[in-house]
């Protein structure tokens, strides 16, 4: 009788493992979801920002025109630089 008892309790103690190592995998996958969730709300989030009229938006404007100028000058500032 004894060993009979002694395999329900390895199959019940097998079974919680196995039902741990469950709840890990799906623990482990609502967290990755999660952070996909999270990086696609600060895109969109950053994007509708970006764009609208609020400080956000202008300091994004104001950026993106340093940029532009910024590219359009340093070739010219280089070339004087060597040539002069």
């Amino acid at each position: 009788m004894e060993s009979l008892e002694g395999q329900l309790t390895e199959k019940e103690r097998q079974a919680r493992v196995h039902a741990k190592a469950l709840a890990s995998i799906k623990s482990a996958e609502v967290k990755r979801e999660a952070s996909g969730y999270a990086v696609m709300a600060s895109a969109l989030s950053y994007g509708e920002g970006a764009m609208g009229d609020g400080v956000f938006g202008k300091i994004s404007h104001a950026a993106k025109l340093f940029c532009i100028l910024f590219a359009m000058l340093v070739p010219s500032l280089l070339i004087w630089s060597l040539l002069l």
